[in-house]
């Protein structure tokens, strides 16, 4: 908030200045300015503080999450997005228990209508294939985040056999793996450091239940054969998935790798280093920044774009969610300047753009917008 305030103030100074060189008539654009400025700063303080737009997010997953369409699943893809929104809705409506307590018995509501969704065996036949479990790392980590939100924020242990089954593979495998990952899906040649960071932080919310203390040996694990054996060329940052031979499979892109980067904090207690944040914004920071905003491009590199970017991110799409995400990662790590412009971009697309028409939107595009909305819901809750 520091930058945006002496930034207002250096054209007060300037207004200051003209008025003392009696230059009233040019006196009055920087003045005019200044005090726009400095109103536009304290109103988004405000409204941060305040979780003004944070509960608005709130009151739209509450009100749009409730529709059957939305969760009606026919191809596995599809399944995938419900599955990953779910998990982060779930998330987002954990935190707002915190901020929210006049919505609390709605929000205890649509959790326990995820947790019921996310366990139907004739949606995920995973359930029924636990012998498979060692190739289905996305599903345990998403379904396992769901189901614990649950239970954390109702206090019911309604599906805590099922949260067990996962939170037990989950602290079994990870440990076991010999390259401290699991793969994603079924014929994956690869391994995805995002998805494994979300199973990360998936044993730590069941340790939290069960104090079970299987996180800090998986995670200790897992981050030292990242930092020895991952990163990607010059940078902190591991690729969007890589081989059994080390080999970088998937470039780091900013949805992939930020989500990496938000999972593994938000999986701590206390993040110890925002050095992959830090990372992260220094090469997916966008051209067109200023003290109120900051830009978040899809690729590592200015103009040189990110190949199979999209599968990188999968069941995302590249180019659509990295502002959002930015400022999920952004709150978990304490960056507070660059929290501030991207909660101002959020502010002014809400303010100067058109609201979003949910009911008009067929199922799959709700369910995209839906997922913007969840992301940053998660980081405005911190």
């Amino acid at each position: 908030m520091i930058p945006p305030l002496l930034f207002a103030i250096a054209f007060l100074l300037l207004a200051y200045y003209l008025w003392h060189l009696r230059q009233r008539r040019w006196m009055l654009a920087p003045l005019l300015t200044g005090i726009v400025l400095i109103t536009l700063t304290v109103v988004i303080k405000v409204q941060d503080v305040n979780r003004v737009q944070a509960k608005r997010d709130v009151d739209v997953l509450l009100r749009e999450l409730t529709d059957p369409q939305l969760w009606e699943v026919n191809e596995i893809e599809h399944a995938e997005k419900r599955l990953l929104l779910a998990s982060t809705a779930s998330q987002a409506l954990l935190r707002a228990k915190h901020f929210y307590p006049e919505r609390d018995s709605v929000i205890d509501v649509r959790l326990t209508e995820l947790a019921t969704w996310v366990t139907r065996s004739g949606i995920f036949p995973q359930w029924r294939r636990q012998k498979s479990w060692n190739e289905q790392l996305f599903f345990l980590a998403h379904a396992g985040a769901t189901l614990a939100h649950y239970q954390l924020a109702t206090g019911n242990d309604d599906q805590a056999a099922n949260l067990g089954r996962v939170g037990n593979y989950l602290g079994t495998y990870l440990i076991r793996a010999k390259y401290k990952h699991l793969p994603s899906r079924p014929d994956e040649p690869f391994f995805r450091p995002a998805d494994n960071a979300t199973a990360l932080y998936t044993l730590s919310l069941y340790d939290r239940l069960y104090g079970s203390e299987q996180f800090q040996p998986a995670f200790k694990d897992w981050d030292t054969y990242l930092r020895e054996e991952l990163y990607h060329e010059e940078s902190r940052l591991p690729c969007a998935a890589f081989s059994v031979t080390n080999t970088c499979q998937l470039e780091p892109g900013a949805t992939a790798t930020g989500l990496y980067v938000a999972y593994r904090a938000a999986a701590q207690t206390e993040v110890d280093t925002d050095i992959p944040y830090r990372e992260w914004l220094h090469y997916f920071k966008g051209g067109l920044n200023t003290p109120f905003t900051v830009s978040i491009r899809e690729n590592m590199r200015k103009n040189q774009q990110t190949r199979f970017c999209n599968m990188g991110a999968l069941p995302l799409d590249c180019g659509r969610y990295e502002q959002e995400i930015g400022l999920w990662a952004a709150a978990e790590y304490g960056g507070n300047y660059s929290y501030f412009r991207l909660f101002t971009g959020v502010l002014l697309r809400q303010w100067l753009g058109r609201s979003v028409d949910y009911a008009a939107l067929r199922p799959s595009r709700r369910v995209e917008a839906l997922q913007e909305v969840a992301f940053r819901a998660i980081g405005e809750g911190l």
